[in-house]
């Protein structure tokens, strides 16, 4: 005779399949009652990857009470989303929402679509600049938010900030085309409050990196800046970002070229010691005559500055970089001599 499993030693099988689809559909087939337990993990992420992939959804649960979104806590959207939005609206329990790039539909039909969304990611190019903040700003538990902008000009003008915001108390991720969003941001009347901030952008555009850093001053914990399209050929740089008023500041990153060596050293200058812990540094190094001409004059001072960092204030440096040559050893000691004679770790990966 078999007895069968109390459903609290059941559930918990289930639970440690979660990560196993093909498993999690084999219980589904081996008795009814682990269905809903099987169901919980089988749909918690949710790719709408296409216009058919919608209609199958759709026709697979045409009645809503018994729709498995309530399991649903990751969507992702990809596909056109039809004009009826009533099967979209069964995802009440979602808590990340992806919009991807080739989305077409009007983004109304998604404002408020869960109160528990604290992450929010963005990846369009083809709807107007208003329609993508008012979306954002229809989710007021919103905490993290990443905007893949691939917009080159604004289109902000006109738009009015609405009377109250999310609370973005997580990670900002934005890349390519800032200025519109930072301004968008920076209207808003609850102010900003992320404890990471992660920007990649354009040099040009530094000026709106500068005014989202000052915006989260008071909260910031990490901060990472990578100023893309950046010409070596012509060595300008804007002015360092002020740290001084980041009391938080725990962790500070960026992704550097050769001109702006010394925009990182005069950036990191303004730091908060007593609150630094760790300094990262990514980067492509490609030893030609230009590279050993600068790295006596520009890593010198960085060297000197990080290993003062290390020694008296316990402030961790890492450096992080790719190289075409091929003793790989030869990179860190030539960059960072000083803080490889004190024992500092600089990983050099090859770059293929």
């Amino acid at each position: 005779m078999s007895w069968p499993l109390p459903p609290e030693v059941s559930d918990l099988i289930i639970d440690c399949l979660c990560n196993e689809p093909a498993t999690l559909k084999a219980c589904c087939l081996v008795s009814k009652s682990w269905v809903p337990r099987a169901r919980k993990h089988l749909f918690a992420c949710v790719p709408l990857e296409d216009a058919d992939y919608i209609r199958l959804w759709m026709k697979a649960f045409p009645d809503p009470s018994n729709s498995p979104a309530h399991h649903t806590r990751d969507l992702r959207i990809f596909g056109e989303i039809p004009a009826d939005n009533q099967w979209i609206r069964v995802f009440r329990r979602i808590e990340k929402l992806y919009v991807g790039d080739y989305t077409k539909a009007s983004l109304v039909q998604l404002h408020g679509l869960s109160p528990t969304i604290k992450y929010l990611d963005i990846a369009h190019s083809c709807l107007p600049f208003a329609d993508i903040f008012d979306l954002v700003c229809s989710f007021p538990l919103l905490e993290d938010l990443t905007w893949r902008c691939r917009k080159s000009e604004s289109d902000s003008d006109g738009w009015v900030a609405p009377s109250t915001s999310p609370k973005f108390t997580g990670t900002l991720f934005l890349t390519r085309e800032i200025r519109s969003v930072a301004r968008g941001l920076l209207a808003l009347p609850g102010g900003l409050h992320f404890t990471s901030v992660d920007l990649i952008c354009p040099v040009e555009q530094a000026e709106s990196a500068m005014d989202l850093v000052s915006g989260c001053s008071e909260t910031l914990e990490s901060l990472c800046i990578d100023y893309c399209q950046y010409d070596h050929r012509s060595p300008r740089m804007p002015p360092p970002l002020d740290l001084s008023h980041m009391a938080k500041l725990k962790h500070a990153e960026f992704h550097f070229r050769i001109p702006n060596v010394r925009w990182i050293v005069a950036t990191l200058e303004t730091a908060k010691t007593d609150t630094l812990q760790q300094i990262t540094l990514h980067s492509s190094i490609f030893f030609n005559n230009e590279v050993s001409e600068v790295i006596h004059r520009e890593w010198q001072d960085m060297d000197h500055l990080l290993a003062r960092l290390w020694t008296s204030h316990s402030i961790v440096p890492e450096l992080k970089s790719t190289s075409r040559i091929r003793n790989l050893g030869f990179a860190a000691p030539v960059l960072l001599p000083k803080l490889v004679n004190m024992g500092v770790v600089c990983k050099v990966e090859k770059y293929e």
